[in-house]
């Protein structure tokens, strides 16, 4: 009997400690995993350096996201790109890495059209302002306005910049680098007609001018970039404001009216069309004093300082009637539809387009598409850059169409037979206007 209880007191002793045992395996394990204080150097650590390796893998992951950029820079732009602009990115963008290939400007639109045909295109490129529209149609970019900080960020554009990448009531790119037309003045011609600097408005420049009977302002030709900013100034319009209509517009009475405003002037032997009249070059008349001003890109101004020793100066195009007007040209920096990472590419876009990196590539002479850098003092502190700046505000764009090039050469015709055939302006306009809408509806 007593070896029978001494053998089952041994068997409930060897359970007890087999319990015991298990109890203190499952404490240990839920603290390790549970609790703070010394058991963090455990188990925790572990298992935090394994979380920290999976954040690890995550983040070089990203860092494998690379855009490809095709651009046209040239060498000076380039290197600041490379050196400035790329290094801000890096420093904001760590995860996502900038292929920037610089391509030939003489290829670059046959390589963009045979890549979507091939649908190899870049993320990104910066291509010609008159180009968005067609790249448009073909379906290869994609609309920004899908984007849901598009409404609030375009409005930090200039206007006329801003509409070259509208195209059938979209939005599918966004101004990177702008340019346009503003007077250049020889303020010694000026002084001959009784005027000691620039004049504000064309009323004033136009009766001083009738005093003599020599020309005082050139045009280069008939051409949209060269004319249309009279056609503007003296009160023209060319479509509504979408772009999707030309009549009514292009043939109005307002139209006509701008039109034989420059035929008067060109009668008058004030304005001189070389194309029309075979007067000497503007750039060249400018500097020997014969004429007194034209409109001209900022790119005429490679040395400020010879030119103001010459007495030649940039300035605001005159108003007429209170209306200043310019064109603008330039580029703008777009996405395609083919590219892997849209929202990387997005943020690639509106950074091109901060104050920073406007800024940046101002050094080397890429004028800003921002209203708020107008005022700037990086802009207003240059004699050049100023005044462009300011004459952005009225710029506005050539038709932004597919079919740009059909529409120029329209423009064209039209204004050839109205100054060297004498056609009826009426009815030149009126044809243009409906060929024009033929074109709009595509």
């Amino acid at each position: 009997m007593q070896k029978r209880v001494a053998k089952l007191l041994s068997m409930l002793l060897v359970l007890i400690l087999i319990l015991s045992s298990l109890s203190g395996c499952s404490n240990k394990n839920t603290t390790n995993v549970n609790t703070g204080g010394d058991n963090k150097k455990g188990s925790t650590k572990e298992a935090n350096d394994k979380a920290s390796e999976t954040t690890g893998d995550t983040a070089k992951n990203e860092e494998q996201i690379t855009l490809t950029f095709w651009h046209t820079y040239g060498d000076g732009e380039e290197a600041q790109f490379t050196n400035v602009v790329l290094p801000m990115w890096e420093q904001a963008h760590p995860n996502i890495k900038i292929d920037a290939v610089r391509q030939d400007g003489g290829q670059f639109h046959q390589m963009i059209v045979t890549a979507f045909g091939t649908g190899q295109t870049p993320d990104v490129a910066r291509i010609d302002i008159v180009k968005t529209a067609s790249y448009a149609k073909q379906g290869g970019l994609v609309a920004l306005d899908s984007f849901a900080d598009f409404e609030a960020i375009k409005a930090n554009f200039l206007d006329g910049p801003l509409s070259t990448n509208l195209y059938k009531g979209n939005y599918y790119g966004l101004p990177l680098d702008t340019n346009c037309k503003a007077a250049v003045v020889n303020k010694n011609t000026l002084a001959t007609i009784g005027l000691d600097q620039a004049p504000a408005t064309l009323e004033e420049f136009i009766a001083a001018a009738e005093k003599v009977s020599a020309p005082l302002i050139s045009v280069s030709g008939v051409g949209d970039w060269d004319f249309y900013p009279y056609f503007w100034l003296f009160g023209g319009t060319l479509t509504d404001a979408e772009f999707t209509k030309a009549s009514g517009y292009l043939d109005s009475q307002a139209s006509i009216d701008a039109i034989n405003k420059i035929l008067e002037l060109n009668q008058k032997k004030i304005l001189t069309i070389k194309e029309v009249d075979g007067t000497a070059d503007a750039w060249d008349g400018i500097k020997t004093g014969e004429y007194a001003m034209f409109f001209e890109g900022p790119w005429y101004f490679g040395s400020y300082e010879d030119n103001l020793a010459q007495g030649i100066e940039a300035a605001l195009i005159p108003t007429y009637q209170g209306r200043s007007a310019s064109v603008v040209g330039g580029e703008n920096i777009v996405m395609f539809h083919t590219g892997k990472h849209q929202d990387a590419a997005y943020e690639f876009l509106k950074f091109m387009s901060s104050e920073e990196v406007q800024l940046a590539m101002l050094e080397v002479g890429q004028i800003p598409v921002l209203k708020d850098l107008v005022n700037n003092e990086k802009v207003t502190g240059n004699p050049v850059w100023s005044i462009y700046m300011k004459q952005l505000e009225t710029a506005k764009a050539r038709i932004p169409s597919p079919s740009n090039d059909e529409i120029g050469s329209i423009w064209s015709n039209a204004m050839t037979n109205i100054f060297i055939n004498k056609a009826d302006v009426a009815s030149e306009l009126q044809s243009a206007a409906a060929q024009i809408d033929a074109l709009l509806v595509q």
